[in-house]
C-alpha cells in the first residue's frame, strides 16, 4: 500500500497529517504530536497494576523515527508529554536524554497540559522547553485543550480523539483521527499507552481518520451511530 499523507491549509499555514499520529508543519520545519503519556505504565506500577514495561521507551523510538523520516528541526508537543511526576529513579527519564542526544540539533518544546505537574518538568532533561500558557506561532496557536483563540488557528490535543465507521458491532471500524474544527484542529493521542474517546463532529467540522499507511476523510454519511451536531463539542472529556 502506498503511503498518503493528507495536506490541510490552516489559516495560510501549511501542514501536513500523517499516519503516524503526528502533524508536520512544512514553513516552520516542525514536527507536532499530542499526548505522549510517558512513564504512564510507571504510575500505573506504583499503584499495584502490573503493566508492561517498554511502551514509554517505545513511544520515544517511534517520535526519533519521525524526525529523522520529516528532517524536522523542531519538536513540539500539544501536551501531557507525561502521564505523572516521576520518581527520579524511572527509566523512562534517560530514555528521554537518550532521545536529547540522538538529535541535538532539533528544539523540543512542550505547551504544558494538564499531566504536565512543574515538579515533574523540573525531573526531566532540562534541553527541554516548557511553556505554561498557548504559545502562538505566527498564524497558529499551540496549546493543549481545544479553544478559540482570537490570535489565530488552535492546534491542541488533550481529547485523545477517535471516531467509528460502520455499523456498531457489526464489522464497525473504530480508530484515532484528526478532528478539524472552523477555529482548532485536535490531534489524535501519539503516545501509545493512551485511550481514546468517540468524537461527535458538528455539521461544519471535518474528520480525517487514520490507517496504517494513510490519512482519509471521512465522507459525513460513513460516520455511524451519531447525530450531525449544530454546534461543536469543545469540551469533551480526555481519555486517561
Amino acid at each position: 500500500m502506498n503511503r498518503s499523507n493528507h495536506t490541510l491549509n490552516l489559516n495560510g499555514a501549511q501542514v501536513q497529517l500523517l499516519p503516524e499520529r503526528a502533524l508536520f508543519w512544512e514553513q516552520e520545519n516542525a514536527l507536532l504530536v499530542a499526548d505522549v503519556h510517558l512513564g504512564k505504565e510507571y504510575v500505573f506500577g506504583r499503584q499495584g497494576i502490573a503493566i508492561p514495561a517498554g511502551s514509554s521507551e517505545s513511544t520515544l523510538r517511534r517520535l526519533s523515527a519521525l524526525l529523522a523520516q520529516t528532517n524536522a528541526h523542531e519538536c513540539i508537543v500539544l501536551g501531557d508529554f507525561f502521564h505523572d511526576t516521576p520518581s527520579p529513579h524511572d527509566s523512562w527519564l534517560n530514555a528521554v536524554s537518550e532521545f536529547l542526544d540522538q538529535h541535538p540539533t532539533v528544539k523540543v518544546c512542550i505547551a504544558a497540559g494538564n499531566h504536565d505537574k512543574p515538579r515533574g518538568q523540573e525531573r526531566i532533561d532540562s534541553r527541554i522547553t516548557w511553556h505554561n500558557e498557548p504559545v502562538q506561532r505566527g498564524p497558529l496557536v499551540l496549546q493543549h485543550e481545544p479553544g478559540q483563540d482570537d490570535r489565530g488557528y488552535v492546534l491542541a490535543g488533550h481529547i485523545h480523539p477517535v471516531i467509528s465507521i460502520g455499523k456498531a458491532f457489526q464489522r464497525g471500524i473504530r480508530g484515532p483521527c484528526f478532528w478539524q474544527q472552523p477555529d482548532c484542529l485536535v490531534l489524535p493521542a501519539f503516545g501509545e499507552f493512551t485511550g481514546g474517546r468517540s468524537v461527535t463532529p458538528a455539521k461544519n467540522d471535518a474528520i480525517f481518520m487514520i490507517g496504517s499507511q494513510s490519512v482519509v476523510p471521512v465522507p459525513n454519511n460513513a460516520l455511524f451511530g451519531q447525530r450531525r451536531r449544530t454546534t461543536r463539542t469543545l469540551t469533551a472529556k480526555p481519555s486517561t
